[in-house]
């Protein structure tokens, strides 16, 4: 178990986690204007970042600025940059020091975090440097928080009060449910442990989400509250659906059966199946369902309820113990990040005809790659599909849930801290041992080139992008030696295929319902979700916290297997490796613009 750190740590690092998340965005998207002064003493800070208020341009009194955030590495400045006060394009939460100051007159209250007063001084000096007699009689104070910031910002960019305080709720949520992570940690895994186990592993989350960690419930469901709602070991509930009401695709009934059999009786069972079909929920979303579907049935908790785990995603759940090589795709109506967690019927429909149809012809190495197919689903029918979305459910195949099965592990659990918020520490460096930079530059070297052989064979040939971030995308790895021999994807929610592409390489064409979102009118629609999902999502935040960014060896490795795989006459090659910007999901805009199935880009570094 890591050594436990005290409620007053873990609430400054909880508030940090979601605060720097917020930064990162609002710097990214060229939400506003900041400055990077660089530190000419060699410490532990690199430099400080200012954030300047909404409208300001540069720094003239300390009343122009929104926040100050000291930095322990090189962030990527503008490529115009001013010399005098350059502009930051990209900074990383990684690349962030735990404070987030703001300019006041009030005596300067340390955090309980290490070397607080140095980084303190450091970054007063920093911001001295550029204000002169202006900062006289100024202190930074520590500790501001997501919701003061957010509500700063929006205040002054006139954004409406509902929406403000909208965000504030699930900034809030975010960093009261990222404090009881901290709070509660679990004991760290091996490669002998379970993939549940890794599953449950996540202790802060989406690397740059700034609702990373938020429960957000809405009425008719109660709030989710931690400590209160048990989602790791949710209770499956059964409803029964009049056949007139649901709409199928794949064959649901078989596929779905094992788990109707771990909630009713076979003898039970013949009473319903001749009128209805019966489709296992998840008991918090119970509420959402009574409240919408007058003939939807719920059948009582007492024999028709069981435990179950859930996944990284919170609403996909299995039960390995009970039923193997199959995993469930819930709805759950909770924003986690951004997205409300129910599935739409235009997610429903497509998974199954994509697995039957497409995937056995997609172009890729199956011992490299496993593709978890989508086998069977059903959604209530409803002309409204944001109705629809709250009873549907999806059976999925699931590797990891047989005898014998390698480890097989969420990447997104690599690059998770060890349970602890005050440590750089990541659970592939102590798991794997990787305690000298060659070993970690190997590691890097063969879990990238099996990463870009598993998923650039669909984007060159067949024009399919599978939404490979850390989440979706299992890493398989041989138990007893470690080392890894492939990957797994999952979730079919949110590929894009340009169907010219496809329909030439694999004479097949995909079965979507009008305006689906996997559909790409262009092959630089695939590209993006290629670039955000494989190499902003997921290499990146291997490449940092294998400590292999700011020297860029990381990097290095990266271009040398694109070399090999991608032609240089393909699209992909100049996207890649020529073009120094590339579009990037903005995360705060679309929460502004209230965006969810449409996506807001905005160019970004190349990294």
């Amino acid at each position: 178990m890591p050594a436990a750190s005290t409620l007053e740590q873990n609430a400054h690092y909880a508030k940090f986690s979601t605060t720097s998340r917020l930064i990162s965005c609002l710097v990214s998207e060229g939400l506003i204007e900041t400055i990077f002064v660089v530190n000419p003493n060699k410490t532990h800070v690199h430099g400080v970042c200012i954030l300047l208020l909404p409208g300001k341009s540069s720094l003239v009194q300390p009343e122009d600025i929104l926040v100050v955030v000291p930095l322990r590495g090189q962030p990527i400045l503008q490529a115009n940059a001013d010399a005098n006060q350059p502009a930051i394009a990209m900074v990383d939460g990684w690349d962030m020091l735990p404070h987030v100051f703001v300019p006041g007159t009030g005596p300067c209250a340390y955090p309980p975090v290490s070397q607080a007063k140095e980084t303190t001084a450091i970054s007063h000096q920093l911001v001295a440097s550029l204000l002169g007699d202006a900062f006289d009689g100024f202190s930074l104070i520590d500790g501001h928080d997501a919701v003061q910031l957010w509500t700063r910002f929006a205040s002054l960019s006139n954004v409406n009060d509902k929406l403000i305080q909208q965000i504030s709720q699930e900034l809030d949520s975010s960093m009261i449910h990222q404090a009881h992570a901290y709070n509660h940690p679990k004991l760290l895994p091996t490669l002998s442990s379970s993939t549940v186990a890794w599953e449950q592993i996540i202790l802060e989350g989406h690397a740059t989400h700034p609702m990373h960690k938020a429960r957000k419930s809405f009425p008719p469901m109660v709030p989710v509250t931690p400590g209160d709602n048990d989602l790791e070991e949710p209770v499956l509930r059964l409803v029964a659906v009049p056949k007139s009401s649901i709409q199928m695709r794949g064959d649901f009934l078989a596929n779905v059966q094992p788990w109707v059999d771990l909630l009713m009786t076979q003898q039970d069972q013949a009473k319903w199946t001749i009128t209805h079909v019966l489709m296992p929920v998840h008991q918090l979303q119970l509420p959402n369902i009574e409240q919408r579907f007058s003939d939807v049935q719920v059948l009582p908790a007492q024999g028709h309820s069981v435990s179950v785990q859930s996944l990284t995603s919170i609403r996909s759940v299995a039960a390995p113990d009970l039923v193997a090589g199959l995993s469930l795709k819930l709805c759950l109506g909770i924003k986690v990040s951004s997205a409300l967690r129910t599935i739409t019927p235009f997610s429903t429909y497509f998974g199954p005809g994509f697995s039957e149809n497409v995937v056995p012809r997609l172009t890729y190495d199956p011992a490299v790659l496993w593709i978890e197919r989508e086998l069977a689903s059903a959604v209530y029918k409803h002309d409204d599909t944001d109705m629809a979305k709250h009873c549907s459910c999806v059976v999925r195949e699931a590797f990891e849930y047989q005898p014998d099965a390698d480890a097989i592990i969420p990447c997104a659990a690599l690059v998770e801290k060890i349970q602890r918020p005050d440590t750089q520490m990541t659970l592939v460096q102590h798991v794997w041992q990787l305690d000298s930079q060659d070993k970690r530059r190997d590691f890097l070297d063969r879990y990238v080139d099996l990463l870009l052989q598993a998923f650039l064979p669909p984007v060159l040939v067949n024009g399919v992008a599978f939404e490979a971030h850390g989440q979706n995308t299992l890493a398989r790895f041989d138990r007893t030696t470690g080392e890894l021999k492939g990957f797994v994807v999952r979730d079919f929610g949110g590929v894009k295929v340009h169907r010219p592409t496809l329909r030439d390489s694999c004479q097949v064409d995909i079965d979507v319902l009008p305006e689906s979102c996997v559909v790409a009118e262009t092959k630089d629609e695939v590209y993006k979700l290629l670039y955000h999902t494989v190499f902003h999502c997921h290499l990146q935040r291997l490449i940092r916290v294998l400590d292999l960014h700011y020297n860029g060896e990381g990097w290095a490795l990266v271009r040398k297997h694109l070399t090999r795989l991608v032609p240089k006459d393909h699209d992909l090659w100049k996207v890649l490796m020529e073009q120094d910007k590339v579009p990037g999901k903005c995360l705060i805009r679309m929460k502004m613009e209230e965006l969810y199935r449409d996506v807001s880009h905005r160019t970004l570094p190349n990294v």
